[in-house]
């Protein structure tokens, strides 16, 4: 899975003046504060941490990486990984390995005496049936004509799921062209997703003039597409939210007032550790 270094604001000040001066600004850079982002999966592969420092606000021109940290992850059958550090603050385990679901893992950082930890689990979900694509010949509301792709599963039982997704286009992540794609499972209990009207059949519904709920972005024809899907939990589904509210920001004073997204990470340390339980599909785009 492809990593996202995470910006965190630590100041934002907006100045209004009736007549032109020049105005300094002594600004108090205090302490650093450690960055720990890492994500854990139902996919085989190394487990990774990464630790930074956080940059003043006038010179973040480079980052400061920890490479004197020690770095475990444990579960709760007592297992514990010890995370060798390689380059650029970047910690990894030894073998290759995956979440399960229902397990909860349990990352710790011991770094200049202090002790950092946060906690997931890793929550169940049915898989992706399958994807399609579909041309849609006139446009439909604010949705232009074009090539369209979307998918069925079943939303897992009881309620209290959240959701989120990655969609490539050519092995591109879309990240940057459509936003984070993130949904609970409200008014959905038991149903599927971006289905309409006949879950078995769900072209059917397109034959009928129905508009299934596409993922939001016009392919190609020809192009290869694969959507991962993540089960997340609720306190990282709110993180991402956070995140994004504070990237779309729009620099005017009636955006909200800025802020780090809440961390789950006990012992004064920014970012995430989470754990998803993935699943995905391809498709090649055609009529």
């Amino acid at each position: 899975m492809k990593k996202h270094h995470i910006l965190f604001i630590i100041l934002s000040a907006f100045i209004f003046s009736s007549c032109e001066k020049v105005v300094e600004l002594k600004v108090d850079s205090g302490e650093p504060i450690l960055i720990i982002d890492s994500q854990l999966s139902t996919e085989k592969e190394p487990w990774v941490v990464t630790l930074s420092l956080t940059q003043p606000y006038f010179d973040q021109s480079t980052i400061d990486y920890i490479g004197s940290a020690t770095v475990t992850i444990a579960d709760n059958n007592g297992r514990t990984d010890t995370l060798n550090h390689t380059t650029d603050g970047v910690y990894v385990s030894d073998d290759s390995l995956a979440c399960e679901s229902g397990m909860t893992y349990t990352l710790s950082v011991v770094y200049l005496n202090n002790t950092y930890t946060a906690t997931e689990q890793c929550f169940y979900q049915e898989p992706i049936d399958f994807i399609r694509s579909y041309f849609l010949p006139e446009a439909n509301g604010f949705i232009p004509k074009g090539y369209y792709v979307f998918q069925k599963s079943l939303e897992y039982e009881p309620e209290g799921d959240f959701y989120m997704w990655k969609i490539y286009q050519n092995d591109t992540n879309l990240l940057d062209q459509i936003g984070y794609q993130i949904e609970n499972d409200e008014n959905r209990e038991g149903g599927y997703w971006n289905i309409a009207i006949d879950p078995d059949d769900p072209l059917k519904d397109i034959d009928r003039g129905v508009f299934p709920r596409p993922f939001p972005y016009n392919f190609e024809k020809g192009d290869s597409v694969r959507v991962e899907q993540y089960r997340i939990s609720r306190e990282y589904y709110n993180f991402i939210g956070e995140f994004s509210n504070q990237q779309n920001r729009s620099g005017t004073p009636f955006d909200p007032p800025p802020s780090n997204p809440k961390t789950n990470i006990i012992g004064g340390a920014y970012g995430f550790f989470s754990v998803v339980n993935v699943s995905s599909a391809e498709v090649v785009v055609s009529d």
